[in-house]
């Protein structure tokens, strides 16, 4: 299922977020929101299959389906559903996803907040999609949920997730348009905020569910102890090193799989 041009960008702010008031900023957080897509696009198109399974950790209100560029025969999300439900008269989050995709008997949409619910999945999936989601989960539950979708994936799968720089310079940027914008993120004391500046993310303290003290860097190293290739790659500038991008694309496939899905 594809979208025109005109909806997939009337779609890049997350049906949650279209009544705030961003004035100036609208464009860029647009722009910021989309890049995750557009990324997700782009590594897809190099899956030589006619046709995969995809297996979706936080898919909100499912639009990466409209990125992935190859038919889906059967899919499978999960959300916790935080920000879903029905605002005068039409749904948003999971909500939305699980209206607009009804008629669709492959596609199934789950509320949960439990790794258990990833692991009483039946089969195998081609492909795991996390998308600005690891943050989200606890800390110490982390290690299992990847394990998890590892073992959901086939002999040639590959999990595609993208995260947040939540340090160094990047930070830095985020809490200034924060401030500028009004748009309320994780808050971080004076010295936290230094030490995370300068990548001291042990004396910056972890928030339970957020990005405060998140380290794309320490989910890389649980993501290798269960895939075999992994890539770190820019998002935001795509051109930039690491330490400057405002968010990291996460490409880890199993050892049978094929080269091209880290090339991409």
């Amino acid at each position: 299922m594809s979208l025109d041009r005109s909806t997939l960008e009337m779609a890049e702010v997350p049906s949650f977020d279209k009544s705030r008031k961003l004035g100036p900023f609208t464009w860029f957080y647009k722009f910021h929101h989309a890049r995750r897509f557009r990324w997700l696009q782009r590594k897809t198109s190099a899956i030589e299959k006619t046709a995969i399974s995809v297996l979706e950790l936080g898919c909100n209100d499912a639009r990466s389906i409209d990125y992935i560029s190859v038919p889906i025969k059967r899919y499978v999300g999960f959300d916790a559903g935080w920000r879903s439900g029905i605002k005068e008269g039409r749904p948003y989050g999971l909500e939305a996803a699980r209206v607009h995709y009804r008629n669709m008997p492959n596609f199934e949409f789950h509320r949960s907040e439990s790794c258990k619910d990833l692991e009483r999945v039946p089969g195998q999936f081609d492909v795991a999609i996390v998308l600005e989601t690891f943050e989200y989960l606890k800390p110490a539950e982390l290690e299992k949920y990847v394990a998890v979708l590892a073992s959901k994936l086939n002999s040639t799968g590959c999990i595609y997730s993208t995260m947040p720089n939540e340090k160094g310079i990047p930070l830095l940027l985020k809490a200034l348009g924060s401030k500028l914008s009004r748009v309320p993120r994780s808050e971080y004391t004076t010295r936290q905020l230094f030490n995370a500046v300068l990548g001291r993310m042990q004396r910056v303290p972890r928030k339970a569910f957020g990005r405060k003290g998140f380290d794309y860097a320490a989910v890389a190293q649980i993501v290798r102890r269960h895939f075999t290739r992994i890539q770190l790659e820019s998002l935001e500038p795509s051109f930039a090193p690491l330490s400057l991008s405002l968010n990291v694309g996460l490409t880890a496939c199993k050892k049978s799989s094929t080269n091209a899905a880290i090339r991409s």
